[in-house]
Order: structure tokens, then sequence, then C-alpha cells
């Protein structure tokens, strides 16, 4: 955080303090203790859908489980003595109905996130829809359409926190939740969340289990919702299924949308505009709702990223220079992985990709696999890496049989790949995205990931957005992200496909220096210069089947090959 966020964040929070001796009365107070309530369960959506990418229209149920839970378990630990007569019962029921929320979030993120886009919104909602029919059903627990009434208002001893008293208990909480969601999003934990978002195949490829990644941050927001819920209940000491409808999940999204996606602020501006709009609004009575909506839909249109992002991004610190000059390397001690593939068969219906394939990858050398399109090649690299299960065959590291269960898997035991179409993380920096794959013992992150941008040549461009790099360099970022991981075998996918000829002979520089680390190396390339200039063996593949193998030299003069792929132009005496 810069000088100057900081000091704007102590003038925010100065001005909130004083806030309520500023505004006559105390409905404006209490309309600003439910702007901080909703902004902490917005707070833990954003984290959820502005940084993670997983939208959710269940929101408004997870906060209910919170408030309701609070509520039953306030009530019932007011007949204890001691806990009545210093308050405990209700911040130790408020603790409950935060974990009754999580658990809740967690069961629902274990079904619903097999699925993605429209889909997760439709669990979610479905979710909402089984949670509310619940609190009207279930009338002996929640009382029904009647809700739960005189529940305890929160007390610090026998002190009763009153309404002007209470805001500054709601803007402690909204503090705290803006607090944790900084330091969550700053972490290696926060990089993560925010890499699924763009591609989850390119975290897989890293050693990142994806599915238990979103289960996290699912149980994180949702404790974000169910702690709003349980204060939403102290403070109105009643609620009642009205509370908790459908529109108040699609209200806590579209403040997120509206005061802009993966910001830090943005979820609280939303609430409280959305909030505060329609009572600035009440003088156009008949004519207010088209208002609101139309400044919602414009506002929208004009601001992609919400209200906050333009600001935020101008606010954002840059990400400093490399404290001193960084050694080029590529991984750290040699101990390349032997790899070999017995009987791989794959088929896709009545396709067969891979027949009866048979390799053997040496430790530390360069393995080049050919062929024409569709002859099989990134299917086996699939194979290799988890994408794909085989039909039949064995895979063995090191001389034992393993089993790659999926991509992440494989990236454990140390297979780390590039992808035919890049995989990268969106507008995430450059330095940010090879942190993201170095290991978790790793004690400086930033200084080993700048000595692999160093050693493919990137240094200069270390606090760029991804996105915004030339083609050439996003192919040498997928290639820096890989080598973080500090692979055993290092699963090449067309490296040099759109790359001009002094990009492919750096490029053929920096395989040779990999393979001088001891790395094996497997490269499918149609660049066949080179192929022939870093390759130590090379495997043609076409149909799905291994039609010779052999050094550089013995395949470009391979009848089978020349005819299958290279063309007469290739063959050497």
């Amino acid at each position: 955080m810069t000088s100057l966020q900081r000091l704007l964040a102590l003038a925010g929070l100065a001005i909130l303090l004083v806030l309520p001796h500023l505004v006559g009365g105390t409905y404006y107070v209490f309309m600003l203790i439910i702007v901080f309530i909703y902004s902490i369960a917005a707070t833990g959506l954003n984290i959820l859908a502005g940084h993670g990418g997983q939208f959710s229209l269940g929101h408004a149920a997870l906060m209910a489980v919170g408030a309701y839970t609070s509520a039953i378990v306030a009530q019932a630990l007011a007949g204890q003595p001691f806990l009545a007569a210093t308050g405990l019962h209700v911040w130790i029921a408020l603790v409950i109905g935060t974990g009754a929320a999580a658990i809740a979030g967690a069961v629902l993120a274990v079904p619903a996130l097999r699925v993605k886009g429209p889909y997760l919104a439709m669990v979610t909602v479905a979710f909402g829809w089984v949670v509310w029919k619940i609190l009207q059903e279930w009338v002996s627990v929640t009382g029904g359409d009647l809700g739960i009434s005189s529940i305890p208002k929160a007390q610090i001893g026998g002190f009763v926190l009153e309404t002007g008293h209470f805001y500054y208990v709601a803007l402690a909480f909204f503090v705290a939740a803006l607090v944790l969601q900084h330091r969550l999003i700053a972490s290696p934990l926060g990089l993560r969340i925010r890499a699924v978002k763009h591609s989850e195949i390119g975290l897989s490829s890293v050693g990142v289990d994806v599915y238990r990644l979103k289960v996290l941050m699912f149980v994180i927001s949702a404790a974000f919702a169910g702690c709003a819920g349980g204060l939403f209940a102290l403070q109105q000491s009643y609620i009642s299924p009205d509370n908790f409808q459908f529109f108040s999940s699609v209200f806590l999204l579209l403040a997120v949308l509206f005061g802009g996606p993966g910001t830090f602020l943005g979820a609280a501006v939303g609430i409280a505009v959305l909030t505060m709009l329609p009572e600035l609004l009440q003088d156009f009575d008949h004519y207010r709702l088209i208002i609101y909506g139309c400044f919602i839909l414009v506002t929208l249109y004009l601001l992609p990223r919400g209200v906050m992002g333009p600001i935020e991004g101008r606010l954002r610190a840059p990400v400093p220079a490399p404290a001193a000059t960084v050694p080029a390397r590529a991984t750290g001690p040699g101990n390349g992985a032997a790899v070999s593939l017995d009987g791989i068969s794959l088929s896709f219906g009545g396709l067969k990709a891979l027949s009866d394939v048979a390799l053997a990858f040496e430790p530390g050398k360069v393995h080049a696999l050919i062929g024409p399109n569709g002859a099989g090649k990134t299917s086996l690299i699939n194979v290799l890496t988890g994408f794909y299960q085989p039909n039949a065959g064995t895979i063995r590291i090191d001389g034992s049989p393993t089993r790659l269960h999926s991509l992440h898997v494989s990236a454990q035991h140390g297979f780390a790949r590039t992808f035919q179409t890049i995989k990268l993380f969106g507008d995430m920096s450059v330095l940010e995205h090879v942190i993201i794959g170095l290991p978790a013992d790793v004690a400086d992150p930033a200084a080993e990931a700048d000595a692999l941008l160093a050693f493919v040549g990137l240094s200069a461009y270390r606090g760029q957005s991804a996105s915004a790099l030339a083609y050439g360099h996003r192919r040498l970022l997928e290639i820096a992200r890989a080598l973080a991981t500090r692979p055993r075998l290092l699963l090449l996918d067309e490296p040099a496909a759109g790359l001009v000829q002094e990009e492919i002979a750096a490029l053929a520089t920096i395989i040779r220096e990999i393979r001088g680390t001891g790395v094996t190396i497997l490269l499918v390339e149609h660049h066949m210069d080179l192929v022939m200039a870093v390759s130590d063996r090379v495997t043609v593949l076409n149909y799905g089947q291994v039609i010779a193998a052999g050094t550089p030299a013995e395949i470009q003069s391979d009848r089978r090959v020349v005819e299958a792929y290279l063309g007469p132009g290739h063959v050497h005496a």
C-alpha cells in the first residue's frame, strides 16, 4: 500500500468515526449500519466473484444461515447466567453463526463447483430457494413466516449496545472485513484466487488443485456472509424469511459489479450507493425505480470495471524494480526424470488418437516429438500431464509405474508444461505469473522469480500486465512459469509457434541452457530447424502410432518420415 493509499484510508476511517455526529437522528445511523453489514457480505462475494470469477446468487441464503444460527444460539445461551451477565452469549452465537455459514458454503461448493459459468449460478439459485423454503416450513425451529423475535441485542458486560453504539461495532467488523480481504488477496493464496479467474488449466499446470481452491474460496466467502447475517440479526432483534429472499442475492452481486469487481472498496461503494440512492429518490415517487434502474445501467455501460475500477487502477502501487542485478538461471540442481511409456492408447469414441505408443525419455536430454497435424502429439502431452487418462498402457517415472490422475498431480510429480494455446492469467503482472509457480518453501519468491525472468529475457517487463506483452514474450513467460515449479520433465507444446526468426534463435539457446541444468525436455514442434538444432533424439508420430525414432540425422534420412511428414527437401544422404 502506497503512502497516498494509507492517507486516504485513514481519512476515510476518520470520516466514518465522526459521521454519526454529522447526520441528524438515528434513522441515517441505522441505514449506515445496514450499509456496513451488507458491505461485509458483499466483500466476501467480491473475493469469490470479483477476484476469483466464481459467481454466486445464493449469498442471501448464506446470510440467512448465519442470522438464524446466531439468533437461535444467542437465545439458548441467554439462559446461562454467567454468559448473559458478561454478554458473551451474543458473541459466541455470532462466531457459531459464522461457522455454520462457512460449513453451509462448503456443502454448497462441493457439488456446485463441478460446474462453471451460468450452471454454477443456477445451482446457487437453487440452494437459495431451498434454504428459503426451509426457513418457511421448519416452523418449530425458524418460526416459519413469523420468523424469530426477541433476539438478544449485542452487549459488553451489562451494557446493551443500542443503535448509536452498535454503529461502531458494525464499523469495526466492516474495517476488519476490508483488512482481511486485503491481506488475503496480497498473500500467495490470493495470487491463486486471482489466477483461477483467468485460467484454471494454467493454474493446475503449476501444481494447484483448482477444485479444492475454489471450495476454499467459497467457504471464506460464506463466512463473510454468515458474519454479516449474524450482525443483522443482532441489530434487528427480529428476522424472517422475507429478509433473505432471492432479490437480496441479486442485490449483493449487483453491488459488486457496480462498485468494481476485484477492487478493494468496490463492493462497499456499490452497497452504499445502491442502498442510499433509493432514499435520495423518495421525492420522485412513481419514477423512483425507473431512475434507479437507468442509473445502474448507464454506470455499468460507461464503467465496465465498475465505479472503483479506474480509480483504484490509478492508485495501484507500481511493481518495484529488482533490488540488485539478478543472476540468470533456469532451475535448481539438475535431477531430470527418466520417463517411459509402454503401450499407451487413447481413443475418443471411434477415433484413435494414440495406438500402442512406446517411448522412453533419458534424463537431461531433449526429446523431440514431431509429426503431421492430428498425429497425436498434443494428446500424448495431455496423457503425460494427466489431462487425459489413457485407455491402456503404463507410465513409469524412474522405473516406477505411476498413474497421473490430473494436471495438478502431474505437476506435483515434477512434470511442467507450456500450451499450444497460451494460458496466462489476464492482467496479473509478469512477476506474479512466475511467483505463482514457485514452491511454498522458497525464502525470497520475488528474487527467485526475477532470476527466472532474467533467464528468459523478460526482466524489463516484470511489472507489466501479462496481457500487454507481445506474443513471443507471452510464450517465454509460460516457460518461466513452468520453470518456477522446478520441473524434472519440461513439456514444451509448440513453443516456437508465432515467433519470428530472432525469437526462435533465442528460444533454442534457452532450451539448451535448460538441458544443461539436467532437466529432461519433451519438445513438440513443427519448426524443423529448431527441432534438429536442439534435440538429442526425435520420435515421429503418424495417425497416433510411432513410425520412427532416432537421432536428428537418422530421422531426416528415414524414408517413412520423409513420405509422411518432412517431404523430399529434408532428405539427407
